[in-house]
């Protein structure tokens, strides 16, 4: 786990001052991947009071089951719990699926005596399989029974394939925003394979949440991509007790910290990823242009194996701008690269060695910048390499 990474969780194990007043958290094995599983695979975050609910979700046309019943919630706009699982995605499972998520979503409802239509589901993992509720309905209780001021079960209960919980934590005066995320393989917009639950106990009407949310995912889980697969059940929700007064702008700065902080967190998580890249594109017509150029960077098979092997092989940079889609004159690319000028007016940089770039892409952390005019459209994508591991991973996923 990177350092920065494990110091930001640390902090939020280490004080309770940063757990929102309101919530409390639980998680427990059931086994629903299978009955040998012996990891956290079940989490519940719970409110003692109506919570103001936000979401988004996967743009798939193939909808999982709690997101379809997630969307609905939206939209109502308040919620009391969220029950979460891992191993099982509940997706492709038809009615039954969605009345498996109904079931759960009742059991938990049953206990906290709320409505089930105040628990919001969430489920990740394999597509295609029926969720085990023979398994997962008769341990709700204990779930519930586990409720505590400890965030880092529940951080665990939603991990897949990723290699560390997802924690970020901020303060805004007396209120605290906490965020948690799940993700680390099918990541790409529109949302990127992850569950994400971004708690606050600021007070934040419906409306102003929708629209923080909204605006901070547009350029954080919308800007972020591992393999290019959008998967069937991305979705982000966000709960507010609306117990303490915070300033607005602060709040929604705040907000937007926690968020791309999660989104970070999920591509330096990358399955297999040895390196996190950061493309920038400016100087497009616009910025939808400039994000499609990023994302056909970001993207490129080529150009990730590249990153990995650290191999100085620019023109896979230029190929993909050419065919990202967006009318580009080449005369005027020019691409940095760890901040080396890699390509000139759409040529090679006379400036340009091999072993330097080589030595630039020997780091972990590698800066892609490309200006393509003089437009005023500029991006910035997260992404990863590609290495060998991403393909041990995901041929292995259910053996």
């Amino acid at each position: 786990m990177p350092v920065r990474f494990g110091q930001e969780i640390q902090a939020v194990l280490r004080s309770r001052d940063m757990i929102p007043r309101g919530f409390s958290f639980s998680a427990i094995n059931v086994g629903i991947k299978s009955p040998a599983y012996t990891k956290l695979d079940l989490g519940l975050v719970a409110c003692t009071t109506d919570v103001a609910l936000s979401g988004v979700f996967t743009r798939n046309l193939v909808k999982a089951a709690p997101v379809l019943i997630g969307m609905e919630q939206v939209k109502r706009g308040s919620a009391r719990a969220v029950i979460a699982n891992a191993g099982n995605a509940n997706a492709c499972t038809g009615s039954i699926g969605v009345s498996d998520a109904r079931a759960m979503m009742e059991a938990v409802a049953r206990e906290l005596k709320v409505s089930p239509d105040e628990v919001v589901p969430m489920s990740t993992g394999t597509i295609g399989v029926h969720l085990p509720t023979e398994r997962i309905i008769p341990e709700i209780p204990r779930l519930v029974k586990g409720l505590s001021q400890d965030p880092e079960p529940f951080a665990r209960s939603i991990m897949t394939t990723d290699t560390f919980p997802k924690m970020v934590h901020r303060r805004v005066g007396e209120a605290c925003i906490l965020g948690f995320a799940k993700g680390a393989g099918m990541i790409a917009p529109n949302m990127a394979t992850t569950l994400a639950v971004v708690l606050t106990d600021a007070v934040v009407d419906k409306q102003d949440l929708d629209n923080i949310i909204k605006n901070s995912v547009g350029h954080t889980f919308n800007a972020i991509t591992v393999d290019g697969d959008m998967s069937t059940n991305d979705t982000l929700v966000a709960c507010s007790s609306g117990l303490v007064e915070a300033d607005p702008s602060e709040f929604r700065y705040a907000m937007d910290e926690v968020i791309a902080g999660l989104a970070r967190m999920i591509v330096q998580d990358g399955e297999g990823a040895t390196k996190f890249v950061t493309v920038k594109v400016d100087g497009a017509g616009s910025d939808r242009d400039a994000k499609v150029i990023a994302m056909a960077v970001a993207n490129s098979l080529l150009v990730k194996t590249a990153i990995f092997g650290a191999d100085p092989n620019w023109g896979r940079i230029v190929s993909a701008v050419g065919y990202a889609g967006v009318k580009v004159d080449p005369r005027e690319i020019a691409v940095r690269i760890q901040g080396l000028d890699v390509v000139e007016g759409g040529i090679q940089a006379r400036s340009f060695t091999e072993s330097s770039l080589h030595d630039a892409l020997t780091n972990k952390e590698i800066a892609i910048d490309i200006t393509v005019g003089a437009g005023q459209g500029r991006f910035m994508v997260w992404t990863t390499d590609l290495s060998h591991k991403y393909v041990e991973i995901n041929a292995q996923y259910r053996t």
